[in-house]
């Protein structure tokens, strides 16, 4: 949901009326916090509870650091290409496509997970 709304912004004509703009944003402020909490159960799920700890730092840090360097890269994107629209454009074409590899990668299987065998077990019923 998240990369359709976004090629959608992208796709707009430039004098695009004022109120499809927030419509467009919903989906594509909810989706990414929403993703955010199973990307984190399967993150302290794969590793031993006395590094949970560690993990959840290292997860939060490249989390910002991978923010830091998105607003950077499509920073760049937009003075570069000279004309505003057209950098806007490419900055928001890149970050559908960065989503749906992300997507993708989350519907992967985790390695050692046999596709039939039952969820793996939380911290908690260990």
């Amino acid at each position: 949901m998240m990369a359709l709304a976004t090629l959608v912004l992208a796709g707009l004509p430039t004098p695009a009326r004022t109120w499809l703009l927030p419509v467009l944003l919903i989906p594509i402020s909810i989706t990414g916090p929403l993703a955010m909490q199973p990307t984190t159960a399967v993150l302290l799920d794969s590793v031993p509870a006395h590094r949970s700890g560690l993990a959840s730092g290292q997860f939060n840090t490249s989390r910002q650091v991978g923010a830091a360097l998105a607003i950077a890269a499509f920073g760049a994107l937009l003075s570069a290409s000279g004309q505003l629209i057209i950098g806007l454009r490419h900055s928001l074409i890149i970050a559908a496509v960065v989503v749906l590899l992300a997507a993708a990668a989350n519907a992967l299987p985790r390695p050692g997970q046999d596709q039939r065998s039952q969820p793996v077990p939380r911290h908690q019923d260990l």
